[in-house]
């Protein structure tokens, strides 16, 4: 079993692997993006010894990492330690589920929620569809946030901030998004 955890990994849903809450012992897990403590270019392959058959040398390439990923890296997981940062994702969660069920479902008919730890989604499939998602990352960015459009015809607009963000940015950002949505009707 492989678990991708190159996008959700590292403490993106709470836990430091997505797969953890589920239970799931995986075989081979993928790690990237924010395993480098800071978005340098760095990716990992975990996998359980008796699957380890590379011999030095046999395995490179371009996104493996460099000296500056790999000290960002060994901070990250320094940090992970004390468990601080994984209680923080927690409190952030609680602040999330309850800004997007509170402010944001009830602005229009149709819109529905859904995510876990420091990555949520604003589906508006049935509210408006891609049109109005575009509308709504449109007007955010003139106010100075970026968030992206995913999901099948870019009708889901993507939460997905640094895991160390402060909370006046936090709610600061979700602000920009509730009032992007009252104004992009």
């Amino acid at each position: 079993m492989i678990c991708d955890d190159i996008q959700v990994g590292c403490g993106r849903t709470g836990p430091f692997f997505s797969f953890e809450r589920a239970g799931i012992v995986p075989d081979l897990v993928t790690l990237s993006k924010s395993i480098s403590g800071y978005g340098g270019p760095m990716s990992l392959l975990l996998m359980k010894p008796e699957l380890d058959v590379w011999e030095p040398g046999e395995h490179n390439g371009t996104f493996r990492g460099h000296q500056l990923s790999f000290v960002g890296a060994k901070a990250a997981l320094d940090f992970w330690k004390t468990r601080e940062l994984e209680r923080d994702i927690a409190a952030k969660e609680v602040f999330l589920k309850d800004f997007l069920q509170t402010k944001i479902v009830p602005l229009r008919e149709g819109i529905t929620i859904r995510g876990l730890g420091m990555v949520w989604g604003i589906d508006l499939t049935t509210s408006g569809g891609g049109a109005f998602a575009q509308r709504v990352t449109s007007r955010c960015f003139e106010n100075g946030l970026i968030v992206e459009r995913v999901g099948r015809d870019d009708t889901v607009i993507k939460i997905m901030p640094p895991l160390n963000i402060g909370m006046d940015l936090l709610e600061k950002g979700c602000a920009i998004i509730e009032e992007a949505i009252l104004k992009s009707r």
